[in-house]
């Protein structure tokens, strides 16, 4: 891994160049300026650039929301709290909330999400700069590059804690800036968002797929992010103006909700390659044979399968098992098209990165910390009626109204980029779930992953996690 200088320097040409290899866009000679302001000349290959960011999520195997093709923050953070166990001891650093500074994962999420940043800076500032484009167009982009910039912000400062804002593509500037205030880069990630809701329109720009962001997507992601920072009040607008939207988005029946055509699908992410691809969760989480015991999957934690009520359709339908040799082992089912490599048929399931039930979940929090309590309770219901759980009562105190959502969240967002492991930290209840679950007391430090060792080294200005 490279420094934020280093890696900066040595992907002016590659961002773009990632983009001919996926036969969107044929750059010519290196650029030798930081930003190509012939990309951002034309509609074609301005839309080819910002594409390029969107393969960037999954096309390098160093990236959000994998690493090396493995759905990182579903599997990692998933270890991290008390959703998975590997079959191996090979990822047992993350299980064991002992995360090594020097290892791939710190490293590999880092950059990645620095590279994917860098294509974002760069396309803003294009964009902001051409005056050659269609006038919808040029705005379209610029909503869907704030937008990612906004995403991978929001995931970096919620895995390291206090992080470079890079806002500028001009590396000389960025490879020396310290880590910001984690709140400064909230307040960026909202700054975005914002923008991004006035810049994307409502419809997706691709009919009949949601693999790009809309105006919806920023509303979704803003309404997580107000959620995240307690403003209560901000999260239940911002929640409130997606569930409205009842013509585009709805709770379909469990085994619809991450397909490709999911109807409550708010943005999936695509996995690169031919368009004839499935996600690399299922590659992760389903077996290759159900009468071998596992050696390279990832499996559901018996607390985790314990945790569904009766009723609840959710462990039926979003959980399978098998038994071998005496052994049951009980894994992930939300996608069920396993596959390890693009292949050639037909692209039945995509990524979701943002669902409505989240939404909804949302809006119940922050309706519950208002005070709200019975309005809170009906969007948990509205979600247990989809799983066919039973009611609860909207005449819970606060305290347990919380513990429900608590709970509701684990069941519905199981195994999807790391909510868990999320909820644990910004709720102040990690400690109290993960020590008895790992029969350690908790260290306070583990809240957040090392800054990668590498970038240490070649940054003097930055500083390391207590703990590490």
């Amino acid at each position: 891994m490279q420094s934020l200088t280093r890696f900066s320097r040595r992907l002016v040409v590659p961002a773009l160049l990632s983009l001919a290899s996926c036969n969107f866009l044929d750059v010519g000679p290196p650029p030798t300026q930081v930003v190509d302001t012939n990309v951002y000349a034309a509609d074609a290959s301005a839309t080819a650039a910002v594409l390029g960011i969107y393969i960037g999520l999954t096309s390098r195997g160093t990236n959000i929301p994998g690493i090396a093709n493995d759905a990182a923050l579903s599997t990692f953070l998933g270890l991290a709290a008390d959703e998975l166990l590997y079959a191996s001891t090979t990822f047992d650093e993350y299980r064991l909330n002992q995360v090594n500074p020097a290892g791939n994962g710190p490293s590999l999420l880092w950059s990645q999400a620095y590279t994917n940043i860098y294509q974002c800076n760069t396309a803003v500032a294009g964009l902001t700069g051409s005056t050659t484009l269609t006038a919808s167009l040029r705005t379209q982009l610029l909503g869907e590059a704030k937008f990612l910039r906004a995403f991978n912000y929001f995931y970096l400062t919620n895995i390291f804690g206090d992080v470079p804002l890079v806002l500028n593509p001009d590396y000389t500037v960025s490879g020396a800036l310290p880590r910001a205030p984690k709140a400064d880069v909230y307040a960026q990630v909202v700054l975005d968002l914002l923008d991004a809701q006035k810049l994307l329109p409502a419809a997706y720009p691709v009919a009949n797929e949601r693999t790009r962001a809309n105006q919806a997507a920023a509303t979704a992601l803003l309404a997580r992010v107000y959620l995240y920072q307690q403003n209560w009040a901000a999260a239940e607008t911002q929640a409130t103006a997606v569930l409205a939207q009842t013509g585009i988005y709805t709770l379909p029946a469990l085994n619809l909700a991450f397909l490709a055509s999911s109807l409550e699908a708010i943005w999936q992410v695509r996995r690169a390659g031919t368009i004839s691809t499935n996600t690399y969760e299922a590659g992760y989480f389903v077996p290759a044979s159900l009468t071998v015991a596992p050696t390279a999957t990832y499996q559901l934690t018996n607390t985790l399968y314990n945790a569904f009520g009766t009723p609840d359709n959710r462990r039926t339908t979003w959980a399978s098992s098998y038994t071998v040799a005496g052994t049951t082992y009980r894994y992930p089912l939300k996608y069920q098209q396993r596959v390890a490599t693009p292949n050639a048929g037909a692209t039945t399931e995509y990524s979701v990165a943002l669902r409505l039930a989240e939404q909804y979940l949302i809006r119940a929090e922050a309706r519950i910390r208002q005070g709200n309590i019975a309005s809170g309770i009906a969007d948990l219901n509205a979600v247990r009626a989809r799983a066919g759980a039973t009611a609860l009562a909207t005449t819970l105190g606060s305290a347990d109204a919380l513990l429900a959502v608590e709970n509701e969240r684990r069941l519905e967002l199981f195994t999807e980029y790391g909510h868990r492991w999320f909820d644990l930290i910004r709720t102040g209840r990690v400690a109290a779930v993960l020590s008895p679950y790992k029969g350690t007391t908790w260290d306070a430090n583990d809240n957040v992953w090392p800054i990668p060792a590498t970038q240490l080294l070649a940054n003097p200005v930055l500083t390391q996690n207590l703990g590490y």
